[in-house]
């Protein structure tokens, strides 16, 4: 009953990060703009599952990721199971740091972004695109990175 409850809690967090709204201007830092084109790309990412690292367990979850940096845009689209609708949220990003390389097959950029939702207990917070061996995660960063909740990447798009 425990862990029923804290994947509960796990997969709360993760919609409240994920439904907030968020309002403010975005800057980006770390090097020159030149070497980090590729994290100015927009992209579209998808994912079918959302893994708890404290235990492995893994949730079905459809989500469709949009990260719009020349907009200062996130926004995620998010197939709750069980449910018709579709929660679409938009973030405002107030500031990316781009540590990934130009294929996109290691390091990480993060996205910072103040939460003004009203009933959001989560004021300020972020997202980190992350690129390994294995593929690609999309996370929040309000969570330690032990016990947080993290989406697989299933397919991403570069959009024009």
């Amino acid at each position: 009953m425990t862990t029923r409850i804290s994947v509960f809690c796990k997969y709360l967090m993760i919609c409240l990060l994920f439904f907030g709204s968020i309002s403010l201007i975005a800057q980006t830092t770390n090097a020159s703009k030149e070497n980090k084109k590729h994290c100015q790309q927009k992209m579209k990412l998808f994912s079918d599952k959302i893994i708890l690292t404290l235990n492995q367990l893994e949730h079905p979850i459809q989500s469709e990721i949009i990260i719009d940096p020349t907009h200062f845009n996130i926004r995620t689209i998010v197939q709750i199971p069980n449910k018709q609708d579709k929660k679409v949220t938009d973030f405002t990003i107030k500031e990316i740091k781009c540590e990934m390389n130009e294929d996109m097959t290691s390091g990480q950029i993060m996205y910072l972004v103040k939460n003004d939702n009203p009933k959001s207990k989560v004021t300020n917070s972020g997202f980190i695109l992350k690129a390994t061996q294995k593929g690609l995660t999309f996370s929040n960063t309000t969570d330690s990175p032990e016990d947080t909740s993290v989406a697989s990447i299933s397919k991403y798009e570069i959009l024009e």
